[in-house]
């Protein structure tokens, strides 16, 4: 983690901050157990894993309806977007800059292999908006940390995989 930018550590999935939004918010989530919680952050933060991607979001969601896109924006993972509509709970939306990482040896695999997703607000740290990405037996492979004022009014999930764009 030593050859990380602050800016990559501050949204990085073994913040505290981050850490413990992701192990509250898995433990509400049917079939994630504590260890495989725990696992998720401990994998993501491991020295094997690639470098975090730059990426983008945006977020509309009102009431218990919305959308959520990411887009790498390095990493030459520019190609891939992931544009899916989803239901839960709050209201808020705006556009967040943050960071991408993956518990898989390569971003190839993680691009490839997910097949749904949770969204949360954080409203601690300023606002932060979390995407969690999970493969089809629900484990989790990755994460979106941005920064987004009023990031906590907003929880949600739905099942969705990473497209060419």
């Amino acid at each position: 983690m030593d050859n990380l930018s602050t800016e990559e550590k501050n949204f990085h999935p073994s913040n505290p901050i981050i850490k413990k939004a992701t192990l509250d918010a898995f433990k509400n989530l049917n079939g994630i157990t504590m260890a495989t919680a725990e696992d998720f952050v401990s994998k993501a933060a491991a020295v094997s894993v690639p470098a975090p991607l730059g990426a983008t979001t945006s977020l509309i969601f009102g009431a218990i309806y919305g959308s959520v896109t990411v887009k790498p924006t390095s990493g030459g993972y520019t190609n891939w977007v992931f544009d899916h509509s989803f239901w839960g709970i709050g209201a808020m939306g705006g556009s967040s800059i943050g960071f991408m990482y993956t518990a898989y040896d390569s971003w190839d695999a993680f691009f490839q292999n997910v097949t749904g997703f949770h969204v949360q607000g954080i409203a601690e740290g300023g606002g932060i908006l979390q995407v969690n990405f999970f493969i089809s037996n629900g484990t989790p492979v990755g994460q979106f940390n941005g920064a987004l004022a009023g990031a906590g009014g907003v929880e949600g999930g739905n099942s969705g995989k990473w497209a060419h764009s």
